[in-house]
């Protein structure tokens, strides 16, 4: 698996509808009513596409270590009370090299706020907490890690808009200046990471 997939699930019309994992074993995480294509969904709602019905706030999920080939967090992770051990059971469930794709609200996005039953916001340097190599992974807060494979601000494709697809570079070359200062007036609505489990 050497290609990025988070701009094949999150295509230029919206969510892929086909399913475009073969023989990849696929969970799609709070899948609610628009499971993945081809995925196993879980969820806590009961009237959901779910295959696995589960609190997902409640630890360890009813699934086995090194289960999936790719894992789905579509606007799930800013409604898990705890993000550590959530990255903890997605490192666990995963196999070794596994992708994980993870799409949440910007944080000075209107989407982050508006939503009662968000505990999280999420910047560009979020994710670095788990991932090596990371200014931020000596915390050490988890015992485990991730291989950031990509990262998007706003939709993962290029702009048919020249001036947007330039501001678009700029900020993904200079994120810690996008989030402290330029996003306070030009805010993305959401951010992407496609991580690769290490083990």
């Amino acid at each position: 698996m050497n290609e990025l997939l988070t701009p094949k699930i999150f295509t230029l019309t919206g969510l892929v509808r086909d399913n475009i994992f073969q023989n990849k074993k696929v969970l799609d995480i709070g899948c609610g009513k628009r499971k993945l294509p081809g995925a196993i969904g879980i969820d806590i709602i009961k009237d959901a596409q779910a295959d696995i019905v589960h609190d997902l706030s409640v630890f360890p999920w009813p699934v086995a270590p090194g289960s999936f080939d790719v894992i789905f967090l579509n606007s799930v992770l800013e409604h898990m009370p705890d993000v550590l051990n959530t990255m903890g059971e997605l490192h666990r469930i995963a196999k070794a090299g596994a992708r994980i794709i993870i799409k949440v609200p910007y944080f000075r996005s209107v989407d982050a706020f508006a939503d009662p039953s968000h505990y999280h916001f999420f910047a560009a340097s979020s994710m670095d907490f788990f991932i090596q190599g990371t200014e931020f992974r000596h915390y050490g807060y988890v015992p485990f890690h991730f291989k950031k494979l990509g990262f998007w601000y706003g939709w993962p494709h290029a702009s048919k808009n020249l001036l947007k697809q330039l501001l678009k570079i700029f900020v993904h070359r200079f994120p810690n200046f996008y989030d402290q200062y330029l996003s306070v007036l030009l805010p993305v609505e959401c951010v992407f990471w496609e991580l690769e489990v290490v083990k």
